[in-house]
């Protein structure tokens, strides 16, 4: 990672009434370590939305202002499911959707956005990965499954306190561990691009699974095959390997 000033965190809120205002918690404990700790390096914004239209007029706003003194980094705080996240209108946010308008940010930062879910099953965002376009975010980083709100802010408040402590080491691996060490689960986009089309190499068993079953449902549909199993294995897996070599430096960015 280049040498930066520190980061930009935009906590944005969209709670139910009664809900533990975890975001506004959050920025309190920023401001104290601020207070804490002279030049704490984590600048923030706190945003309270309650519909889809100020989520996405906020997410203009960002894109259009950001530059390249700062990562930044996106929270959100709401409650999540396998989809995406619901906002205290009512109205849901489907992943693909918020995808659309943080790829701009991910763009205009260098590929630089750091996506933070403070909500349950934070980790089923990267199933709704288009790997063909540009990658929405350098990483995503959130909670595994269920969990307590209480849990939720007790880990982001250790993040944002040791990402302070340690955040001299550049290495893509310092935010894995950190995230790891807060009970937090960390994906970066090479990784996401790769279970996408890579899965022959990194869950083998898995597609023999899936050769399996478009070899049975062929049969089905067109009696016997002249193609062997292990041939048609062998040619779905290159069809793997073409799609990831066309699209990973553009999802990735390694073009620019």
């Amino acid at each position: 990672m280049a040498y930066i000033d520190g980061f930009i965190v935009y906590i944005i809120e969209s709670l139910q009434e009664g809900d533990i205002k975890t975001g506004e918690n959050l920025k309190d404990e920023i401001r104290q370590f601020q207070v804490d700790y002279p030049g704490y390096f984590i600048d923030y914004q706190y945003i309270v939305i309650s519909n889809k239209e100020k989520l996405f007029s906020i997410l203009i706003d960002i894109s259009e202002s950001i530059n390249n003194s700062k990562v930044p980094i996106i929270q959100i705080e709401s409650h999540g499911d396998e989809k995406g996240f619901l906002l205290t209108s009512g109205e849901f946010v489907k992943w693909h959707e918020l995808f659309d308008y943080i790829r701009p940010i991910n763009v205009n930062s260098c590929n630089s956005l750091l996506l933070t879910l403070s909500m349950c099953n934070g980790e089923a965002i990267i199933k709704e990965i288009d790997p063909r376009k540009r990658a929405p975010f350098k990483a995503v980083i959130g909670p595994n499954g269920e969990v307590l709100p209480i849990k939720l802010q007790n880990a982001w408040f250790s993040f944002y306190k040791n990402l302070f402590k340690t955040w001299e080491n550049k290495e893509q691996y310092f935010f894995c561990n950190l995230a790891e060490s807060c009970g937090l689960l960390y994906f970066n986009q090479d990784f996401i691009f790769d279970i996408h089309y890579d899965t022959p190499n990194l869950f083998p068993e898995l597609f023999d699974l899936w050769i399996k079953m478009n070899v049975a449902e062929m049969y089905r549909n067109e009696g016997p095959l002249m193609l062997s199993r292990e041939m048609y294995k062998k040619w779905y897996a290159n069809k793997f390997k073409k799609a990831f070599d066309a699209y990973k430096p553009y999802y990735c960015f390694y073009d620019v």
